[in-house]
């Protein structure tokens, strides 16, 4: 569960925590970026699912990042409680609420700051920056057909957070973060493959706003999200 913790406190979630520094000269190497505002539409083979994803860690606006899962099943927070349907990571205001809009249910998972689940905040341009000397640049690779970049942010234990991007245009081409569903064996990495056409770079008003049915929530408790005395059990669905 490195991706989600690596920035999410990413770190993730979405900057990294405990990263592993890594001397060395990497200033012939290509400079990575990510966007402080974008949205595009990605697709995970260790999720087998498709979505979009979107952030905003513009200066003076609130840091916000949403992830929707078209089939929430395979990822390791939306499948604890539900199956076989869509679902929202929205990670603002300080904590990550999971939507499920098919069911009409919402609950708060975790806090950036605070809980036994500690949540990254809205992944950052800091988890590329490099600051600690964690990058190591690995080369040009093959994604889906398209040459990408490829970098390793060394996380916990040495776990490895692949950040890919276009050689043509610069964009983000694929995040690729070690995590698993249940156990060790249940490979389900905080993968998301970027589609270069859907990039966008302004978002309409309101986009992360906390949907109504989040009002007021208690807090998702289970083995994957914070578990204070206010537990709110859920059955999962087949």
């Amino acid at each position: 569960m490195a991706l989600a913790k690596l920035f999410f406190g990413l770190a993730i979630a979405l900057s990294f925590a405990g990263l592993v520094p890594i001397k060395g000269n990497q200033t012939a190497n290509p400079k990575p970026n990510w966007p402080r505002t974008f949205f595009a539409k990605y697709e995970s083979d260790y999720k087998f699912t498709t979505g979009t994803y979107a952030v905003d860690v513009r200066r003076g606006h609130p840091a916000s990042e949403r992830i929707y899962f078209k089939d929430g099943t395979y990822d390791h927070l939306c499948g604890a409680f539900y199956n076989n349907t869509s679902c929202i990571h929205l990670t603002t205001a300080g904590h990550r609420y999971l939507v499920f809009p098919n069911v009409n249910f919402c609950c708060r998972c975790c806090s950036y700051a605070s809980g036994s689940y500690l949540c990254g905040g809205p992944l950052s341009p800091k988890w590329v920056s490099n600051e600690t000397g964690n990058l190591q640049y690995l080369g040009i690779e093959n994604v889906k057909g398209n040459r990408c970049h490829k970098w390793n942010a060394v996380g916990l234990k040495n776990h490895p957070n692949y950040y890919y991007q276009y050689v043509a245009s610069g964009l983000p081409c694929e995040v690729d973060g070690l995590n698993y569903l249940r156990k060790p064996t249940e490979k389900a990495d905080d993968q998301y493959i970027f589609d270069e056409a859907s990039f966008k770079f302004s978002l309409r008003q309101g986009y992360f706003q906390v949907p109504r049915i989040c009002k007021s929530v208690k807090n998702c408790g289970g083995s994957v999200c914070y578990n204070p005395e206010a537990y709110h059990n859920v059955q999962m669905t087949a």
